[in-house]
């Protein structure tokens, strides 16, 4: 199943859902509204915040995963390219944790996307190949902290 995703005016709405209404019935038809970007933050919240996130994930000596596995995700990792396409549950364990690790800085969920935004990407036939972490400006920021002080 293809999904198709559209910004349509508020005043074509109707024009659209009556067009598509031959191909698709109305139960498969979600209508979403845009949701707000956040703030932007200061450079100085930017790094009061990574600093933060660095005390939440700083590896110990005896957590050589932890250290690997933040290296790999504040560095861009890609799961085709750096694991030829084969599963790591050691890796997956330890980014586990370091969510875990998050969660007393952001208190949610899937804490460890607001330092890499992971992206599946496909082959050109449409076959999946592989996880891509993308970094984000507080990645960035948290793995040059982490550099700095020789933690990664």
């Amino acid at each position: 199943m293809t999904m198709l995703l559209a910004e349509i005016p508020d005043q074509s709405v109707k024009g659209v859902l009556d067009a598509l209404a031959p191909f698709i019935s109305p139960e498969s038809i979600k209508l979403f509204d845009p949701v707000p970007l956040p703030p932007v933050q200061n450079d100085d919240e930017l790094t009061q915040l990574a600093q933060s996130v660095v005390a939440a994930v700083r590896p110990k000596p005896t957590q050589p995963l932890r250290k690997e596995a933040l290296r790999k995700l504040l560095g861009g990792h890609d799961t085709f390219s750096d694991q030829r396409g084969e599963p790591d549950p050691a890796l997956r364990n330890a980014m586990g944790a370091i969510s875990k690790a998050l969660k007393s800085v952001f208190f949610h969920d899937q804490a460890v996307h607001r330092l890499a935004v992971p992206k599946k990407t496909h082959f050109p036939d449409g076959t999946y190949r592989g996880t891509v972490y993308v970094v984000t400006p507080l990645g960035a920021l948290v793995r040059d902290l982490l550099k700095a002080e020789k933690a990664i």
